[in-house]
């Protein structure tokens, strides 16, 4: 898997109608929120990303804007970046965790 820089991830975010997606648990948002931009949200482990399944045409209903993902350290935004690929979404990026997408703002 090629690696993201952060001057790709922070071009893709002030793209017009880039979606930042945090696909951290409701918990873990509440313990350290992200605050920097406005984003979506819907929970995806390693084991199960059903949530994510079930809304991403909800959350991300064109596939041709950019989708910038973060989690607590970057593998489930991984995880979330392989399903939405899949999808057919066109452009996706793993921002890694909290800390690597909050060191863009």
């Amino acid at each position: 898997m090629a690696s993201t820089t952060p001057i790709e991830i922070k071009t893709a975010i002030d793209q017009p109608g880039a979606v930042i997606l945090d696909v951290r648990t409701k918990d873990e948002i509440d313990a350290a929120p992200f605050t920097k931009k406005p984003y979506k949200h819907a929970t995806c482990s390693l084991d199960d990303c059903s949530e994510l399944l079930e809304r991403a045409d909800e959350l991300m209903p064109d596939k041709n804007a950019p989708v910038v993902i973060f989690c607590r350290s970057g593998r489930r935004a991984g995880k979330a970046k392989t399903i939405l690929e899949e999808r057919g979404y066109k452009t996706v990026l793993n921002a890694g965790g909290l800390g690597d997408i909050n060191s863009l703002f």
